[in-house]
């Protein structure tokens, strides 16, 4: 399904909700994987994420998107702090969280 995604130019979009440990796994994994395009990363620490990023082997201009229009766009990744944003963003069709925080 996901080669079907990539093959039709309509890659499964996705935010990232956690630029920790188990983010960063993910974000090494979703820059390799055909079908799947990241549009946004939020986390409380921005700057950490964009380390993150490039970390997991992302290039700078890869995750310098000034907002979620314009990575969905122009295929990049918008790093932000604001989650309800990228929550709401109607062109994200998966939002994942990995903050490590339980909510009781």
């Amino acid at each position: 399904m996901l080669l079907a995604r990539e093959a039709a130019g309509r890659p499964v979009t996705v935010g990232l909700i956690g630029a920790g440990k188990f983010g960063t796994m993910f974000l090494a994994q979703v820059r390799l994987t055909r079908g799947m395009a990241l549009v946004g990363l939020a986390d409380l620490d921005v700057e950490r994420a964009r380390r993150q990023l490039g970390s997991a082997g992302w290039d700078a201009p890869a995750y310098a998107a000034a907002s979620p229009g314009d990575a969905f766009l122009n295929r990049r990744v918008h790093v932000t702090a604001d989650a309800l944003a990228l929550i709401a963003f109607p062109d994200i069709e998966v939002i994942g969280g990995s903050t490590g925080r339980a909510r009781g």
